[in-house]
């Protein structure tokens, strides 16, 4: 097992770990705020109408159903992602709003995507990117399965450039975030890790060059919340 296979399996048994109390943390330490980030990042589509998107590393499910939520009857998305754990629970939450037939969970690992060229209307990604064992791959494989034409929508967090706010960002979400995610989810490790991803990611200019080099134009971002986090997006050449 080479060294990317073996990051991307830690990632799975770390997400795996907290999925029971995935969504309430998400909400809780997030003060509510990524429910309408992820309904801003499925407007992004402009016309979901008879279209397919794929949502990658989807965990429980949020932004699927909000793409499907911003589309018509005729939208169907197949949400993916690598923890049957997560989609259990994302299941769950379709059954409940009697959605199973426009919403498809299914285990994918995005660094092989097993599906042809061209075949997706958009694909999306919450929250998500900053964990693929390979950035690159994982990018160029999203952008593999998209028809030419097709957008891509990204949200993912990001470090504030306000000083001020960044010094507080910091704060919350190095010590405040760890002992509560922890303290409710039993593993204080895995909200340690998450905001480590952030602090060590690229910065949007620097993602923005690598989806113009593996094959979008139109490529441009839009801070949310003082720039907490970003939208991400681009159209497949």
């Amino acid at each position: 097992m080479n060294i990317t296979e073996k990051k991307a399996k830690a990632v799975q048994s770390m997400f795996s770990s907290i999925a029971e109390n995935y969504d309430f943390l998400n909400h809780f330490l997030s003060l509510g705020m990524d429910k309408a980030w992820r309904k801003k990042a499925a407007a992004c589509f402009d016309d979901l109408s008879d279209k397919h998107i794929l949502d990658v590393a989807c965990g429980t499910g949020d932004l699927s159903i909000a793409v499907m939520e911003a589309g018509e009857s005729t939208t169907m998305v197949t949400g993916g992602d690598f923890s049957e754990s997560m989609l259990k629970i994302g299941r769950g939450k379709i059954k409940k709003m009697g959605i199973e037939s426009r919403i498809n969970f299914q285990l994918l690992d995005v660094l092989n995507i097993d599906c042809e060229n061209n075949v997706f209307d958009g694909v999306s990604c919450a929250f998500g990117i900053r964990n693929f064992a390979d950035l690159n791959r994982g990018l160029s494989e999203m952008i593999r399965v998209l028809k030419p034409g097709g957008r891509i929508v990204i949200l993912e967090f990001a470090v504030p450039t306000n000083r001020l706010l960044a010094s507080f960002y910091k704060f919350y979400f190095t010590q405040i975030l760890p002992c509560i995610g922890g303290l409710l989810s039993g593993n204080k490790s895995a909200y340690k890790y998450l905001p480590d991803t952030v602090y060590r990611f690229p910065t949007a200019d620097k993602i923005i060059v690598k989806l113009e080099t593996i094959g979008l134009k139109d490529v441009k971002y839009v801070p949310l919340t003082l720039g907490i986090c970003n939208i991400l997006t681009g159209i497949k050449i």
